[in-house]
C-alpha cells in the first residue's frame, strides 16, 4: 500500500525507534524514583530527549515538558494558563484538540471564546480579522498549519498584534516539517506530537515553553514527581510542575531516537508542488484551500480534494481498495471545513511525508483519473 496519510501519523517508523523502545523496556526503571542503575538509565533517557527538543526549538531543557501527545500538551497549556474572566481567541481553522478544551472552559463560564476567520489567500485579511476580535484577548490559541489543507498561518504577525496575551501554538502539523524557533516566533508555548513530522512513536509529545516567557502554568494533573515528596503541592519549577506520575519511558526513548536521526526533509516542498500540478490536471477534481499558484512556501504538504460525482468517504474507500492510504471526512476540524466550504461534504485528504516519491504520486494520479 502507498501511504499518503502522514498528517495523521508518519509511516514507517525507523528501526532505531523500535530498538530504542525495546531497549528501554529492558533497561529503564522509574525515572527520578531511585539512585540505582535502572532509574538512572531512565533519567538519562528523559533528559536526552529534553535536550534534543530544546536545541531544535531554541529553549532550555527544563522548559520541555514531556506529555502523552499534542492533545495533552494543548489541554495543559489551555487549561493551565486560563484565568476566569478572560477572553480566548482562536482561529477558524482549529482542530478539536484546541476547540474542545476551550469549549469546556466556555461552557463552565471560565472564559469567553472569540474566533477570527482565516483567509486562505490573504495573510493581510487574516490579520485584519484577528485585530477585530483580539483587543481584549487574555490568551490566543492557533494552529501553526491547517491539518486539512496545510496552510501556514502568519504566527509571528499574530503574536505582534497580541503582545499582552498568552500565546499557545498548536504545531502538530509543522513540527518536523519546517524549522520552528520559539524565541523568534515570540509565542509562549508550543505543543507538538512525536508521531507525525518527527516519525516518532505514538503516545508521547511535548509542551515547550519560551525561555523568556514569565507565564505560570497550573498543572492538569497532580501526583508523584520524585521530588519535593514531603509537600502536598506540586513543585513550582518546570518540568516537574507539569509531569505527574510515571513517564512513558519507552515512548520517550523512541522519541529521542527519532530526534537523534532527524533532519528536515529537503524534498517535501518540491514533491508537494509536483502533486499540486498533477492534481490540477484532473478536470473532475476540486481542490479546497490549496495554493492559487505554484508557490507552496506557505504550506506544509497537505491537500484536500473532492471528485465530481463521488462522496468523499466513497472515493476514499475506492482509493483504499486500489492500494492508497488516505483519510476522508472532517478530520476532527469541523470549523476548518466550514471555512473552506466543505462542511456539508467533507473531503479527501492526501498528506505527504519524507518517504513519498514522484513515482507514487504518478501512480495515484493514474488511478484517480481511472475512477469513473
Amino acid at each position: 500500500m502507498i501511504y499518503f496519510d502522514n498528517a495523521a501519523t508518519s509511516m514507517p517508523k525507523s528501526r532505531a525507534v523500535a530498538d530504542a523502545m525495546a531497549s528501554a523496556l529492558k533497561k529503564c526503571g522509574n525515572s527520578g524514583r531511585g539512585g540505582h542503575a535502572f532509574s538512572l538509565n531512565s533519567a538519562e533517557t528523559v533528559f536526552c530527549c529534553r535536550k534534543r527538543l530544546a536545541k531544535l526549538f531554541n529553549t532550555r531543557p527544563e522548559n520541555v515538558i514531556l506529555t502523552a501527545g499534542a492533545t495533552e500538551s494543548l489541554n495543559i497549556a489551555i487549561k493551565g494558563t486560563n484565568r476566569i474572566g478572560g477572553v480566548t481567541v482562536v482561529s477558524s481553522m482549529e482542530h478539536n484538540s484546541v476547540m474542545r478544551p476551550i469549549n469546556a472552559l466556555r461552557r463552565n463560564g471560565e472564559t469567553v471564546m472569540r474566533q477570527f476567520l482565516v483567509d486562505i489567500n490573504s495573510d493581510a485579511l487574516t490579520l485584519e480579522n484577528f485585530s477585530a476580535v483580539s483587543s481584549s484577548a487574555t490568551s490566543v490559541v492557533v494552529t501553526h498549519a491547517s491539518n486539512i489543507c496545510g496552510r501556514i498561518l502568519p504566527v509571528q504577525q499574530l503574536r505582534e498584534l497580541s503582545e499582552d496575551a498568552v500565546f499557545i501554538l498548536d504545531a502538530a502539523q509543522t513540527a518536523g516539517h519546517i524549522p520552528i524557533d520559539i524565541v523568534e516566533l515570540g509565542v509562549d508555548i508550543i505543543c507538538i506530537p512525536a508521531h507525525k513530522g518527527f516519525c516518532g512513536p505514538f503516545g508521547v509529545g511535548a509542551l515547550i515553553v519560551n525561555p523568556y516567557s514569565d507565564i505560570i502554568i497550573d498543572p492538569l494533573l497532580e501526583g508523584g514527581t520524585g521530588t519535593n515528596s514531603k509537600t502536598l503541592e506540586m513543585p513550582e519549577l518546570l518540568p516537574e510542575r507539569l509531569e505527574a506520575g510515571t513517564a512513558n519511558i519507552c515512548g520517550i526513548a523512541g522519541f529521542s531516537a527519532a530526534l537523534s536521526e532527524f533532519e528536515y526533509p529537503e524534498n517535501e516542498s518540491s514533491l508537494f508542488a509536483y502533486l499540486l500540478e498533477k492534481m490540477r490536471s484532473c478536470v473532475d477534481i476540486t481542490l479546497h484551500g490549496a495554493p492559487r499558484g505554484d508557490d507552496v512556501s506557505q504550506y506544509v504538504p497537505v491537500l484536500l480534494f473532492n471528485k465530481k460525482g463521488y462522496d468523499s468517504e466513497q472515493l476514499c474507500s475506492l482509493l483504499c481498495e486500489r492500494g492508497f492510504a488516505l483519510r476522508a471526512g472532517f478530520h476532527c476540524a469541523p470549523n476548518a471545513h466550514l471555512t473552506l466550504g466543505t462542511y456539508e461534504t467533507g473531503g479527501v485528504r492526501i498528506s505527504l511525508g519524507r518517504n513519498n516519491t514522484k513515482k507514487e504520486i504518478d501512480r495515484f494520479i493514474s488511478v484517480l483519473k481511472g475512477i469513473k
